[in-house]
């Protein structure tokens, strides 16, 4: 782990593979788990990460909250662009059954 104020969120290594998606039909029959928000950068940050880059961490951050809650599905919602960081509110679902 780094202590540096410039990282950004990765995947854990035990996150499991999570589709992350946009369509709701995607999700129709599939089990519904819990809201998701996933978050990347601060104040601080802004000069130094790209969008790019915070976005990646974002969807990070929501696959390893999918993961935590044993979701294999994100069905992002909506996408908060903010000047200083990137934050999208999703849905976990497991679509195993499906």
């Amino acid at each position: 782990m780094s202590c540096s104020l410039l990282d950004t969120q990765q995947l854990y290594n035990n996150t499991r593979q999570i589709n992350v998606i946009s369509n709701y039909e995607q999700v129709r029959g599939c089990t519904y788990i819990s809201e998701l928000v996933g978050s990347e950068g601060h104040w601080y940050t802004f000069f130094f990460i790209s969008n790019t880059e915070l976005t990646h961490a974002s969807i990070n951050d929501l696959k390893n909250q999918a993961s935590d809650v044993d979701a294999d599905t994100v069905y992002i919602e909506e996408h908060m662009g903010f000047g200083t960081s990137v934050t999208f509110l999703g849905q976990a679902y497991d679509c195993s059954a499906s």
